[in-house]
């Protein structure tokens, strides 16, 4: 599978920040020991992880609460439900951020229900 690769600014200790790439909005956390990168989209209703609270290696959805295992991905009391990750490193004072490379366009409806969701937030 081909992938990107994207720098941003690294999040501060024990914070996050958005990185988007080939449409995909990673939210990258620094948990003191190591970085880690899953979908800044919460499983339950699209809230931005990255603006979430986190605590203890996990992040709590702003808007409901649903709260992940950085570490694995996986929501808290629902371990079948798992966040994608992506490989990170820090490079200086940057992230590398690799994600898949863009697949086949979008449908209409797809664009069109991705717009609404943006909108709504």
């Amino acid at each position: 599978m081909r992938t990107v690769s994207v720098r941003a600014a690294a999040p501060p200790p024990g914070g996050a920040t958005r990185v988007v790439a080939e449409g995909v909005r990673v939210a990258v956390f620094d948990l003191g020991d190591e970085l880690v990168a899953v979908d800044d989209r919460c499983l339950h209703q699209g809230g931005s992880l990255s603006c979430g609270f986190v605590r203890a290696g996990t992040v709590a959805c702003p808007e409901h609460w649903w709260r992940y295992d950085l570490r694995s991905g996986e929501r808290v009391g629902a371990p079948h439900l798992r966040l994608r990750r992506y490989q990170v490193q820090r490079v200086g004072d940057e992230v590398v951020v690799q994600v898949p490379a863009a697949g086949p366009p979008l449908s209409l409806r797809e664009l069109l229900l991705q717009h609404a969701r943006e909108w709504q937030r």
